[in-house]
């Protein structure tokens, strides 16, 4: 049978001369890009930063910061006549190396800022300009006030200041008019008096429209005949001026040098002669389960005392209104009562009639509208 052979070895033969060559190349390139790679600088990793996320700040950015520079935080007006608008500018500048940021202002009372830059860049100056209207303040040594926020790290907040010497040159005495009056009863007239404090001779030109039920009678006099003229200013109100609160300024025109308008305040109230409270009841659905009852007080305003004589409706199936006296003269109250076992259901629409003894007010109408479930 015939042997074979199960393992032998195989001769290792010499390579080739030219895959001596290529080898030999192969590895000096090797070395070559090894060591170029090595005389790079080392640099570290980096990633792209996250969506949203804030913009990397260098070390230099991270030093600067904006400089608020105010070249005049007070300043003083000295006199000024009390008709005129003063206006003014502070005049600020960012002396940092960052953007300033004007945040917001505040305005005290009666001071209005006209304009403000939103920011400034390094170097660049601005300025807030306000204003004030003296006419509504009182004649007097003012201080007005506005505060401004920035975001300047050393001066986060700065209160800027205008001196205001407010003068009056032709005074009023008493300079107001203040009235608390009844309508019907007799007129009350307040004098005003206009000298000039300088002893300039001057002329009351015109006034401003009067509230209604006021009215104004103006006289000159001259009681020294070389003097200048001083005038008088009577204003009236009158038994049929509307009942409710005297709100107003009059304004008197004058022709002094140094002042034009001479403001008078007005304020009171006009009462009526009997004031019926609530006036009118309009209360919507009432659901009646007992007996519920409605007070209408009366109050006498008038100089004599008033009495209420009776009070009447027009609702059927509610009884009687009744009359009980708190005050004799001064004070009642007026009762309506509501039975469920009477008054029909539906709608109430009427008036309450209160009737008195005086004939500057026989009766007081109050209007009712409600429904009755």
């Amino acid at each position: 049978m015939p042997q074979f052979e199960t393992s032998r070895t195989v001769p290792t033969l010499p390579a080739p001369r030219c895959a001596r060559r290529i080898a030999g190349a192969a590895a000096a390139a090797a070395v070559t890009l090894l060591g170029a790679l090595a005389a790079l600088p080392a640099r570290a990793q980096t990633s792209a930063p996250a969506p949203g996320a804030p913009a990397a700040v260098s070390p230099a950015d991270a030093t600067r910061k904006p400089k608020l520079t105010i070249e005049e935080r007070v300043h003083e007006t000295g006199e000024v006549a009390r008709d005129k608008v003063v206006e003014h500018s502070f005049k600020i500048r960012n002396t940092g190396d960052a953007p300033l940021v004007i945040e917001k202002t505040i305005a005290g009372p009666n001071i209005e800022v006209l304009s403000k830059p939103a920011t400034l860049a390094p170097g660049e100056s601005g300025e807030i300009r306000v204003r004030v209207a003296l006419l509504t303040d009182r004649p007097l040594a003012l201080l007005k006030q506005v505060e401004l926020s920035t975001n300047d790290p050393d001066t986060p907040s700065v209160v800027l200041e205008l001196r205001i010497l407010s003068t009056e040159y032709v005074v009023s005495k008493p300079g107001y008019a203040r009235w608390i009056a009844v309508q019907k009863e007799k007129p009350g007239t307040i004098s005003q008096k206009l000298v000039a404090k300088d002893g300039q001779d001057f002329e009351l030109l015109k006034t401003s429209d009067l509230p209604l039920g006021i009215t104004s009678q103006i006289k000159s006099t001259r009681p020294d005949p070389a003097g200048p003229r001083e005038w008088q200013v009577d204003l009236t109100l009158g038994t049929d001026a509307p009942v409710g609160p005297i709100v107003g300024t009059l304004l008197l025109y004058v022709n002094h040098p140094k002042q034009s308008i001479v403001p008078i305040p007005l304020s009171g109230f006009m009462r009526p002669v009997v004031a019926v409270t609530p006036p009118q009841w309009d209360i919507g659905e009432i659901a009646l389960t007992k007996v519920e009852s409605q007070a209408f007080f009366v109050k006498v305003f008038s100089t004599e005392p008033i009495h209420v004589t009776k009070a009447e409706h027009d609702f059927k199936g509610i009884a009687p209104a009744t009359i009980l006296t708190m005050t004799l003269g001064r004070e009642y109250k007026v009762k309506l009562d509501f039975d469920p076992a009477t008054a029909p259901k539906g709608p109430l629409h009427g008036t309450l009639r209160i009737f008195t003894d005086s004939p500057k007010m026989p009766m007081i109408a109050v209007p009712i509208d409600a429904t009755i479930k």
